[in-house]
């Protein structure tokens, strides 16, 4: 390699054509946030879904019966998450639960409520009066 090469334009000498990069800036490891750049991804702990229906051609094909997808399902709820109050055995249709996650007694009125809308919560920006 001669010493005329050292005087000679590179692409990286140019930058990149309008807003973009030069080659170089482009893999900078401080624009990919990469540390140092030899950092890789690791691979997953387990594999996922491969042992699942409808993996093989013939399986995609066929589709998954109906008894098949109700037996993945998993319930929102179980017994232990029912509240017993809020069962309708001896209480009138029209007297609440107290101490419950009954509806209120007034439908449309909520805690903390000041004007006729609910509050979705604390404001994301300062109030200042």
């Amino acid at each position: 390699m001669s010493t005329d090469d050292a005087t000679e334009t590179t692409a990286n000498d140019l930058g990149g054509s309008d807003d973009l990069l030069s080659p170089m800036e482009g893999t900078d490891s401080d624009d990919v946030h990469n540390d140092d750049g030899d950092e890789v991804v690791d691979p997953p702990e387990g594999w996922s879904g491969v042992d699942k229906f409808g993996m093989s051609a013939e399986e995609q094909r066929q589709g998954e019966s109906l008894d098949q997808r109700l037996a993945e399902e998993v319930p929102d709820v179980d017994e232990s998450d029912i509240d017993l109050r809020d069962a309708a055995d001896g209480v009138g249709g029209d007297e609440p639960l107290l101490g419950s996650d009954a509806a209120p007694v007034e439908p449309g009125e909520h805690d903390g409520q000041i004007d006729g809308t609910p509050e979705d919560g604390d404001s994301l920006f300062p109030v200042v009066e």
